[in-house]
């Protein structure tokens, strides 16, 4: 970095210094990222291994995994909040590329059969509005650290439905019901190996059940999902 360079850069930090998002404080010069302390990302409580069980027994996925624990106005909840509606995508590349680290590391063998990640699509009308897919960018992590391919052009969401915030899980599952479908032009012949549906928050599974249903429905390959967090109560 030229003298130039770092005098514009201090200069900046000077005038913007960089904040945690969680705790208002400064952030140290060698924080891995521009967003978080390092030390209050490794206490966020992480998922039980029981609850990975139940999920991907009631999204009927063939592989599931999850980090972090979803809970009212803990860490998790202030960075997902801030990724999903204060148009920081750089969460979602770095939360990808964390849970992608993780999965390189301790489920080559269960990853072997797949080859493609895909996000879980919002209706084109929200993503217009929010201007991104948040999953999008989890993916990019994702990607970055396995190597696996991202698809965009397999399956989209047809019809907008309203925010599951506040239904019971029937609801959530109506909800959701046939809102996915396989893109015209995608031809099912591109697809030879394992597909995992990407998200950032899972509560019932609804939605994500919704997609590896469809996409179970058409495809003769191993379906899995990841998530960033699952909500607990």
């Amino acid at each position: 970095m030229s003298s130039l360079t770092r005098l514009k850069t201090d200069i900046l930090d000077f005038i913007f210094p960089k904040i945690c998002i969680v705790t208002d404080e400064r952030l140290s010069d060698d924080n891995s990222n521009d967003f978080i302390a390092d030390e209050v990302f490794s206490k966020i409580e992480k998922v039980k291994d029981e609850d990975l069980t139940l999920i991907k027994a009631k999204i009927n996925s063939d592989f599931f995994f999850s980090r972090y624990a979803f809970v009212h106005d803990n860490e998790m909840q202030t960075l997902v909040h801030y990724l999903k509606y204060k148009g920081f995508s750089k969460i979602g590349t770095y939360l990808g590329e964390t849970i992608g680290n993780i999965l390189a590391k301790k489920f080559q063998e269960n990853l072997s059969g797949y080859r493609y990640i895909h996000p879980v699509p919002l209706f084109d009308t929200k993503e217009r509005e929010r201007g991104y897919n948040q999953s999008q960018f989890i993916c990019k992590g994702i990607c970055k650290a396995t190597g696996l391919e991202i698809r965009n052009d397999i399956v989209y969401r047809k019809r907008y439905t309203k925010s599951q915030t506040g239904l019971s899980y029937t609801e959530r599952a109506r909800n959701v019901r046939d809102a996915f479908e396989l893109k015209k032009k995608f031809n099912p012949g591109s697809v030879k190996e394992g597909i995992i549906v990407v998200d950032d928050v899972i509560t019932t599974g609804s939605t994500i059940k919704e997609v590896i249903r469809t996409l179970k429905q058409n495809l003769d390959v191993k379906i899995g999902a990841v998530s960033v967090c699952l909500a607990k109560d």
